[in-house]
């Protein structure tokens, strides 16, 4: 069964869903598989309602999600300036390329719409790091922050190529259907009288 997804820019009153589904991805799939309270602590600190809320009306961070049939099942976080800070797909959702459409959003979102030229992002835990390189990030110097245990990667942004449409002249019009029209009388021509 094909899932129906939209995609798109989440407004304040819309985060509490968002921190939800991260605090629930973070819970069940990340929190065993780290070692470091420092890490947890760090999460706890900033996937906050409210600290939230005030970087997207200060201008300072945009939050994406993706619906299927009107509930979050996954969402993004990028702050302005290029870095993503969050990335949480549902498990159920999971290996059906909503992270990848989410990575793919911000990316554009980074170049077309902040001017920036790539887009960072310090995956934490460290072994999350494949999942970034999969979908085009590489690995930066200094590599490992010694407080909480991340890997920093960086990916250019996406411009997308727009071809605005342009209507057809009525002459070249005109002029292909002519050329149609000779290719079948020639066709025709010779069928009749080759035989």
């Amino acid at each position: 069964m094909k899932l129906t997804m939209e995609l798109k820019i989440l407004q304040p009153e819309e985060l509490g869903q968002a921190v939800d589904v991260a605090k629930g991805v973070f819970d069940y799939c990340l929190r065993k598989g780290i070692t470091q309270p420092e890490a947890i602590r760090f999460f706890e600190e900033y996937a906050q309602e409210e600290k939230l809320r005030r970087m997207m009306e200060e201008g300072r961070l945009v939050v994406w999600g993706i619906f299927t049939d009107g509930q979050l099942c996954a969402m993004s976080a990028m702050q302005t300036e290029g870095h993503i800070t969050m990335l949480y797909v549902l498990p159920v959702y999971q290996r059906r390329g909503m992270g990848k459409t989410l990575l793919r959003t911000m990316r554009s979102y980074a170049g077309e719409h902040c001017g920036q030229e790539q887009v960072t992002v310090s995956a934490m835990p460290v072994w999350t790091a494949g999942y970034f390189e999969k979908a085009g990030f590489r690995r930066m110097e200094g590599q490992i922050n010694p407080v909480a245990p991340y890997l920093f990667l960086c990916a250019k942004t996406i411009r997308e190529v727009r071809y605005p449409k342009k209507p057809i002249r009525e002459s070249a019009l005109i002029g292909i259907i002519s050329g149609f029209l000779a290719v079948i009388f020639l066709v025709a021509f010779l069928f009749f009288f080759l035989q």
